[in-house]
């Protein structure tokens, strides 16, 4: 049996693992799914005062307070940053790491900056009062047309700007030995398309599956299938 983190990407909350996660708890795993403050059921908290910084010790504190061991991190979208930048103070907790479709940070440099000019000219479009940023529309997450998009779609939560901005530290990217990266292949986004071929580069084992940028909702056994098979071989 395998120990999964799972961990949200912005504007959502852990809630967006439920399928993936029913899933490999019916093939013997264990699942956590997380969420940050200001999110999912955690919305209550009001977001603009919160960046990368508070979900960098959101997420160190829960594998903490759980004591999770041997775990194998599973990081969706922007929470590739989160756990980029937490992943120094983890890496004795983990067995492996899983980017779904994750944003790999690059030293020193934020979301933004790794967006350019479109996706800061898209952040302000998006910006609404206190700092907090709305969230994009369904065909961006990749489920325009999927039966799920109006349970995803009503749970999502306006984000924090400063998640988009702030910058991870500048100290070179650590991982664990094994660390594998998941494309999207039906999802068009040239950043994550470059996304999959900087993983590449830095020696991540990959993997493809047919669908958009939320494959947690789409295609949410297919998930947990490889996630599965992550753990038990390193993936066919």
């Amino acid at each position: 049996m395998a120990t999964f983190v799972c961990v949200h990407g912005a504007f959502q909350g852990g809630w967006v693992f439920r399928n993936t996660a029913d899933a490999l708890f019916s093939l013997g795993h264990a699942v956590h799914s997380p969420t940050f403050s200001g999110c999912g059921h955690h919305r209550g908290r009001l977001a603009k005062d919160l960046g990368l910084a508070d979900y960098v010790r959101e997420l160190t504190a829960y594998l903490e307070l759980y004591d999770l061991r041997d775990v194998i991190l599973v990081a969706h979208s922007y929470s590739g940053i989160v756990c980029a930048a937490a992943m120094p103070g983890l890496l004795p907790r983990l067995a492996a790491f899983v980017s779904l479709e994750g944003i790999i940070p690059k030293p020193g440099a934020s979301f933004a900056d790794l967006g350019g000019e479109p996706f800061r000219a898209m952040l302000a479009a998006r910006r609404l009062d206190d700092d907090l940023v709305s969230p994009w529309p369904a065909a961006m997450f990749g489920v325009a047309g999927a039966p799920d998009e109006d349970w995803f779609m009503s749970r999502l939560a306006p984000f924090p700007m400063a998640a988009f901005t702030d910058p991870v530290p500048a100290d070179e990217l650590v991982f664990p030995a094994k660390h594998h990266y998941v494309r999207c292949l039906d999802n068009p986004n040239p950043m994550l398309a470059a996304m999959a071929e900087r993983a590449r580069g830095l020696g991540f084992s990959m993997h493809e599956l047919r669908t958009g940028h939320c494959p947690q909702i789409t295609v949410p056994v297919d998930v947990a299938r490889l996630l599965a098979a992550i753990a038990e071989n390193g993936a066919p």
